[in-house]
């Protein structure tokens, strides 16, 4: 697979530290019987001390040249990133929101992805993700700003 789009999403549940992100994997193959978490990466916190300085870690999923299982019909052509938490409720913290930057700002340096081709997984789905308080203009300045 060669991605041209990256899709954000969120994990709707709240960021309990690395357990999380093996949770979903969890989740995804034994619920959805999947071979393996349906993300490519994660953002997750690694420091749960409820400080705004806390730690937040990318995390593998699936290699970028497989196809991920995170939006309907763009799964062959995009990758997919999770930001654990629920942003319906909160903004994502500014240190996961900025690893997210670095990790996106990277990927379409690897890959040639245009930054205009930066998704929240609600432009595919009647959803509300990555999350209402997510703002996915401002994150896509943000990527472009850094490219």
């Amino acid at each position: 697979m060669t991605p041209t789009e990256i899709i954000l999403h969120h994990s709707a549940t709240k960021d309990s530290g690395t357990v999380s992100w093996n949770a979903i994997r969890r989740y995804h193959i034994n619920e959805c019987c999947w071979s393996d978490i349906g993300y490519h990466f994660g953002i997750e916190r690694i420091d749960d001390t409820g400080s705004p300085d806390d730690s937040f870690e990318i995390l593998v999923g699936r290699m970028p040249d497989e196809v991920g299982a995170h939006t309907t019909g763009e799964n062959s052509r995009s990758i997919g990133i999770c930001f654990v938490g629920n942003f319906d409720n909160e903004p994502p913290p500014e240190a996961q929101w900025n690893q997210g930057v670095r990790l996106v700002r990277w990927l379409c340096k690897e890959f040639g992805i245009l930054f205009s081709n930066i998704y929240g997984h609600r432009s595919f789905a009647h959803k509300t993700c990555p999350g209402t308080q997510f703002d996915v203009e401002k994150f896509k300045k943000d990527v472009e700003a850094f490219l």
